[in-house]
C-alpha cells in the first residue's frame, strides 16, 4: 500500500473515533431541542419568486444540534407556500409567518410578498391616427423584466398637447385639431409614448387608379380621389415603396410617372402598395403592377440571362417542380468581387428553408477493404502529399523570366550561343543554319548539372553530380549520386523512361512539341529529367511537398554579355526536376511505392509546361500563358494519359469504379497498374467545390486551379473541339499572344460571360439525379463528377494514430448549394457577399408552387446589380 493511501485511511479511522466520543449526555441519550431559529436571506420576495429559509436547532445550553429534521408550514398559504426543504414561494401580495418544527419545538419568521415591479410599458397601436372630433382607443400593458404581462397595474395616460388631442384614463384618444403630438402611458414610474397623427378633416382619400394595370416607366398613371393639393410639391406618391414623379395635380386627381424597372423592387404581377401623402396626411391603397418578364419553362428547358435587363425581374408561371439556378461574376479578374442578392418572391409568402449542400446525392459506391495506404487508406502524411502545394512553377513563370521570353527569342535571332552548348543557330532573316545534333550520353556516364537553390533567384544554384540512368529516343533520365537510393533504382528508371517514350510523349503531342527549340538549346533531340533529393528538400512558403517543377530559365544561356539575357542556373535545355524516394529523409519523405504512384503523373504534367514555353518562344510570344489556363492544360495532359490507363475515351462519363479508384488501389486484374492519374485533379476540385462561393478558377494564386481550371478546360474541350480533341488542344496551346480568357474566347468563338454561364450550370447540373436537361452544354461529358466524388467519400479515409479512420472527403457531393422552397427567400439564402470574378453561386429551388414566382438579381440594397453579374435557370423536374 502506498504512503498516500495509508494516510487516507488513517484520517477516516480518526473521524469515526471522534464521532463515537462526541456529546455530553452520557448514557441518557442524545440532547433535546430547546429552541429553533428560522432565518431568510431577505425579508420580502416578489410574487412568483422563491427564497430558501433555514432552521437551526439548539439545546438548552445554546449549542447547535446537527442532524435534526424540520417540518415546515406557512400560516397564510394563500400569500406564500413552503415545501419540505424550506423553499418559500410568493403567491400573492401580503404577509405570512413561516414556521419550522422539530421535536415539538417551533421557530417562526415573517415574510412579506410584494408585487412584481413594472419594468416596461407598451402602448398599442404604435402609429395611431385620428380625425378631429373622432376618437381612437389605445391600450397599454405593464410588463415585468422578462416581458410577462402584469395584470391589474394602474396606468396613467396623458397627452403632450391637449390642444391637438386628449386622452382619458382608459386610453381613449379624442382628436381636437390637426397636427402631431405624443400620447404617454405611465405605470409605477415606467413609461411609453407613441406619436399620434391628428389628420386633417380634409385628409386625402383614393377612390380609383387608371389604367387597370401599371407598368414601369408609364407616364400617364392617374390617381383619383379627394383632398389632394393643387400645389404639385405638396403631393407625394409611393409605388411599392418607391417614390414616383407627380407630373400634375388637382384636388381630385394626381398624374404620376411610374418608376422604371431598375428602381422598383421585383414583384409578381398583381397588387402592390400605393401610398399618397399630402402635406403629411396619407392614404393607402393598392394598384396592379406588371413589371416582371413573363417566363414559362418546360421540364428540361433553360434560360441564360446574361444581360443587365434580363436579370432585373422574371416571373415564372405556376408549374412547380425543381429549378437549378446559378449566378456568376463574369469579371475577367478574380480580384474584382461583387455582392448581390437573388430576389425570389411569390404572393404565397412561402418561407424558404436554407440548407447548404442539400442537393440529392447519388448512391454511394460500396466501400472496399481498408488495409494499406495503397488500398484506399491514406495516412495523414500521404494525404498531405496528395494535396500538394505545386505553386513553384507558376511562381517562377510569374516573375521576370516570363517577361523575358521576347529577350530569349531575340537572342536566337541575333545568333547568341549558349555558354556550354555545342548547339548553335545563326538566324539570317527567316533562314537558319543549325549545327549537327549532339550525340546523347551513355547509361552510366557521370555529368554535372545545375540545380536552383531557391525560387526567388535565377542566379543561386548548386552543382549536382548525376549518373545517366536511362537514354531513350525522347528522354534522358539522370539520378543524383547523393540520392538515398542511388544505384538501386535502375529498373524503375528504365520503366518510367520507356513509359515516357512510348506513351507520354505522344500525349504531349496533343498540345505541341516540347523539343521544338531543341536545336537552339542542347540539340540532343531529348528532354532531360533530373531526379534529385534537392526537390524533396525545397522549402515551400505555403507548406506541403514538391513533386517536381520546370523553369523557363533553362531556355536561357548561362552567361551573356548582356546580364539581363542570362540565367546562371540554366541547364540550357528542356529539363524536368523531380522528387525521389527517400524513406529516411528529413523533408518530403516518400517511400518507393509512393514514388512509383506519383512520379509519372508529375512528369507528364510538368513536361506539358515545357511544351508551352517552347511553343510560345518559337512563335515570338510576348508572354507565357496565364497560370490558371496553363495549369489547366497541364492537368489535361496527365488526364489524357490517365484516361488511356483506365481504358476510357473522351466523353465517356467516367465513374469512380471505371478508373479513379485505381489511383488508390493495389495491383489487381481491374487495376493492373495503379498510379495517380486523375485523383490529383478531383482532390483540388473538391477543395474548390467545398469553398465554391469564395473561389475562382481564374485566380492565378490559388492552388484550387489544379482542379477547377482543369475542369473548365476539359468542359471547353468536350463542348467545342468539333470532334477533334488534339486539334483543339494544339490551337489552345500553340498561340503567340492570346492568353487566358482571350485565348479561350478566340478558340471557342464564344464570349466569356456566356461560357461562364454555361460552365457554372454544367458544374451544378452534371449527372443531377432524376433530372431532365435538354441543353448538352450543361453537362461535363467526360466525367461523372457526382459519382467520382461519392466514390472518394465512400472509399478514401484517413488512418488515425489510434487505428481508427475518418473520411478523407466527408461530403459525397461537396459543391455548396443553397436549397430553398418556392416563395420568399430569407436573407441567408438570398444574399451573396464578395463573389470573385470567375466565381458562381448555386441554388436548388423546389416544391409545390401555388402562386407565380419571381427571380431577379439585385444589389444588396435593392438597386441594379453590377453589369458583370448574370444567371442561368434550368427546370430539371
Amino acid at each position: 500500500m502506498s504512503q498516500g493511501r495509508l494516510h487516507k485511511y488513517a484520517v477516516v479511522g480518526l473521524s469515526l473515533v471522534v464521532a463515537a466520543c462526541g456529546g455530553n449526555d452520557g448514557p441518557s441519550g442524545p440532547p433535546k431541542v430547546a429552541s429553533i431559529t428560522v432565518t431568510a436571506p431577505n425579508p420580502s420576495l416578489e410574487v412568483g419568486s422563491t427564497l430558501l429559509f433555514a432552521a437551526t436547532a439548539k439545546d438548552a445550553g445554546g449549542a447547535t444540534l446537527a442532524g435534526r429534521t424540520f417540518t415546515w408550514e406557512s400560516q397564510s398559504p394563500a400569500v406564500a407556500t413552503v415545501d419540505n426543504n424550506g423553499v418559500v414561494m410568493g403567491v400573492t401580495s401580503g404577509s405570512s409567518v413561516i414556521k419550522a418544527t422539530a421535536d415539538g419545538v417551533s421557530g417562526l419568521a415573517n415574510i412579506t410578498v410584494i408585487p412584481v415591479p413594472v419594468a416596461f410599458v407598451e402602448i398599442t397601436p404604435r402609429t395611431p391616427a385620428v380625425l378631429p372630433g373622432a376618437s381612437v382607443q389605445l391600450a397599454a400593458v405593464a410588463q415585468d423584466a422578462i416581458g410577462r404581462t402584469l395584470a391589474g397595474r394602474a396606468i396613467t395616460w396623458s397627452s403632450a398637447n391637449v390642444a391637438l388631442a386628449t386622452v382619458s384614463n382608459t386610453g381613449l384618444v379624442q382628436g381636437v385639431a390637426s397636427g402631431s403630438t405624443f400620447i404617454l402611458a405611465v405605470s409605477e414610474g415606467r413609461r411609453d409614448s407613441v406619436a399620434l397623427r391628428v389628420r386633417s378633416i380634409n385628409a386625402p382619400s383614393v377612390s380609383s387608379t387608371a389604367p387597370v394595370t401599371w407598368t414601369p416607366g408609364l407616364a400617364t398613371a392617374t390617381i383619383a380621389g379627394v383632398n389632394f393639393s393643387a400645389v404639385l410639391a405638396d403631393n407625394q406618391v409611393f409605388i411599392n415603396g418607391t417614390p414616383a414623379t407627380v407630373t400634375s395635380a388637382t384636388s381630385t386627381e394626381l398624374r404620376v410617372t411610374v418608376p422604371s424597372v431598375t428602381q422598383l423592387p421585383c414583384s409578381p404581377t398583381g397588387p402592390v402598395p400605393l401610398i399618397v401623402v399630402v402635406n403629411g396626411d396619407s392614404a393607402q391603397t393598392t394598384t396592379n403592377l406588371a413589371m416582371a418578364t413573363q417566363r414559362t419553362l418546360a421540364v428540361g428547358a433553360s434560360l441564360e440571362l446574361t444581360s443587365a435587363s434580363d436579370i432585373l425581374c422574371n416571373e415564372f408561371s405556376v408549374t412547380g417542380g425543381r429549378y437549378l439556378i446559378t449566378a456568376f461574376n463574369a469579371s475577367r479578374f478574380a480580384s474584382d468581387r461583387v455582392s448581390f442578392q437573388l430576389l425570389a418572391e411569390s404572393r404565397s409568402s412561402t418561407t424558404a428553408a436554407l440548407s447548404l449542400a442539400g442537393v440529392p446525392r447519388p448512391a454511394a459506391p460500396t466501400a472496399g477493404p481498408l488495409n494499406t495506404v495503397a488500398n484506399n487508406v491514406l495516412s495523414r502524411s500521404a494525404a498531405h502529399t496528395l494535396l500538394l502545394n505545386e505553386s513553384i512553377d507558376r511562381i517562377d513563370r510569374s516573375r521576370n523570366l516570363v517577361g523575358s521570353l521576347r529577350a530569349r527569342r531575340d537572342l536566337a535571332r541575333q545568333g547568341s550561343a549558349f555558354a556550354s552548348s555545342a548547339a548553335r543557330s545563326v538566324f539570317s532573316g527567316t533562314a537558319a543554319t543549325r549545327t549537327p545534333a549532339v550525340a546523347p550520353p551513355n547509361v552510366g556516364d557521370l555529368v554535372w548539372k545545375r540545380m536552383r537553390r531557391t525560387f526567388n533567384s535565377v542566379s543561386a544554384f548548386d552543382s549536382v553530380r548525376a549518373r545517366v540512368a536511362y537514354v531513350g529516343p525522347k528522354i534522358i533520365i539522370l539520378e543524383d549520386t547523393t540520392n538515398e537510393l542511388y544505384g538501386q533504382m535502375n529498373a524503375e528508371y528504365l520503366a518510367i523512361g520507356a513509359e515516357f517514350d512510348q506513351n507520354m510523349f505522344g500525349f504531349l503531342s496533343n498540345f505541341g512539341d516540347p523539343l521544338v527549340l531543341d536545336s537552339l538549346t542542347d540539340n540532343n533531340g531529348r528532354a532531360i529529367a533530373l531526379f534529385t533529393k534537392r526537390v524533396n528538400e525545397f522549402e515551400l512558403s505555403g507548406g506541403g511537398s514538391l513533386l517536381g517543377f520546370v523553369t523557363s530559365c533553362d531556355f536561357f544561356p548561362q552567361t551573356d554579355p548582356v546580364p539581363g539575357n542570362a540565367c546562371a542556373s540554366s541547364n540550357e535545355g528542356e529539363y524536368f526536376y523531380a522528387f525521389v524516394p527517400n524513406p529516411n529523409g528529413v523533408r518530403g519523405r516518400f517511400s518507393l511505392d509512393t514514388w512509383k504512384r506519383f512520379a509519372r503523373g508529375t512528369m507528364i504534367h510538368e513536361m506539358k509546361h515545357i511544351v508551352m514555353f517552347a511553343e510560345r518562344i518559337a512563335r515570338d510570344a510576348n508572354n507565357a500563358e496565364e497560370t490558371w489556363l496553363e495549369e489547366a492544360t497541364a492537368q489535361q495532359a496527365s488526364e489524357l494519359w490517365a484516361r488511356q490507363k483506365y481504358g476510357r475515351v473522351q466523353r465517356d462519363d467516367i465513374r469512380w469504379a471505371q478508373g479513379p479508384t485505381c489511383d488508390y488501389a493495389t495491383v489487381s486484374p481491374s487495376c493492373p497498374d495503379p498510379v495517380e492519374g486523375i485523383g490529383h485533379h478531383f482532390q483540388f476540385l473538391y477543395l474548390h467545390y467545398d469553398n465554391s462561393e469564395s473561389k475562382s478558377f481564374i485566380n492565378n494564386s490559388d492552388n484550387i486551379i489544379y482542379g477547377s481550371s482543369w475542369l473548365f478546360s476539359r468542359w471547353l474541350t468536350d463542348q467545342f473541339d468539333n470532334g477533334n480533341e488534339p486539334m483543339f488542344l494544339q490551337q489552345l496551346v500553340q498561340q503567340q499572344n492570346d492568353r487566358g480568357i482571350t485565348n479561350v474566347e478566340a478558340r471557342t468563338g464564344k464570349q466569356w460571360r456566356d461560357l461562364l454561364a454555361q460552365f457554372s450550370m454544367a458544374v451544378l447540373a452534371d449527372n443531377y439525379p432524376n433530372a431532365t436537361i435538354t441543353n448538352p452544354l450543361y453537362r461535363i461529358p467526360s466525367w461523372n463528377t457526382r459519382d467520382v466524388f461519392a466514390g472518394m467519400n465512400a472509399n478514401l479515409v484517413f488512418r488515425n494514430q489510434d487505428g481508427s479512420t475518418t473520411p478523407a472527403f466527408p461530403r459525397a457531393w461537396p459543391l455548396n448549394v443553397r436549397t430553398a422552397s418556392f416563395g420568399n427567400l430569407p436573407s441567408g439564402a438570398r444574399n451573396v457577399i464578395s463573389l470573385p470574378g470567375g466565381g458562381f453561386v448555386a441554388w436548388d429551388v423546389s416544391g409545390p408552387q401555388s402562386q407565380p414566382q419571381v427571380f431577379a438579381l439585385r444589389a444588396t440594397n435593392g438597386g441594379v446589380v453590377q453589369s458583370n453579374v448574370g444567371m442561368v435557370i434550368v427546370r430539371v423536374q
